[in-house]
């Protein structure tokens, strides 16, 4: 029976080894993901708003900058006039009203869409690395019964192969359009964004969610 195992191991280690490198490689490729977990739309947002200030409100200026500049691009490309806030606003805290009424005024924007982060979640994975064992090669008559008892046990010793600890993060978010002429709330929404690596990639790809959302309803 051991050489059996050891056999079995000798087969599956190549496979073992395949799939946790395309696992490594799939892990590495997969750009973060962001969805809109709930939103609100005010009853009567009133005109598409077309020159707009975007705010993100993050304590890091570097990727505050790159967010920024990644949501004016879309709404650009949208047709929609819109600069980034650090030109005008402070990289971090707060400022007092007639500084952000001066802000606005300097970008010339009748709507201000703002960003910030709500919590950040880490959640850890342990995955075994062991080759996996299927039991005796009972055909299906042999199998059913048992099949319903508890699962196989692995065949190896406590400890013999190491596992792997993958460690997800996941970044909740939340975005607001103001119209700045009626100073009053158009549009929020929470988001959830998996796996963030790359801020400019994490932020065009947010910044396209967001501002598809917002041209789908009508909003600028």
């Amino acid at each position: 029976m051991q050489r059996l195992f050891r056999t079995l191991d000798a087969m599956t280690a190549p496979l073992r080894r395949l799939l946790l490198a395309v696992a490594a490689l799939a892990l590495a490729a997969c750009a973060a993901s962001t969805l809109i977990v709930n939103e609100w739309q005010a009853p009567d947002p009133g005109p598409a708003v077309k020159r707009i200030l975007v705010v993100g409100m993050l304590r890091d200026s570097s990727i505050r900058r790159t967010f920024e500049d990644e949501m004016v691009a879309a709404l650009r490309a949208r047709g929609v006039d819109a600069q980034p806030g650090y030109r005008v606003l402070p990289d971090e805290g707060d400022v007092p009203r007639a500084q952000l009424e001066q802000a606005v005024r300097a970008a010339g924007a009748t709507g201000v869409l703002s960003a910030r982060v709500l919590q950040v979640s880490n959640q850890t994975s342990v995955i075994p690395t062991a080759p996996a064992y299927w039991g005796p090669p009972w055909g299906f008559y042999g199998w059913y019964g048992p099949a319903w008892g508890p699962v196989y046990a692995y065949p190896y010793p406590l400890g013999a192969y190491p596992v792997q600890v993958v460690t997800t993060q996941t970044v909740y978010g939340e975005v607001r359009l103001f119209s700045v002429l009626e100073d009053k709330l158009l549009w929020a929404a929470t988001t959830a964004t998996f796996a963030p690596n790359n801020p400019r990639e994490d932020s065009a790809q947010f910044a396209r969610l967001i501002v598809g959302q917002l041209a789908a309803k009508g909003l600028i």
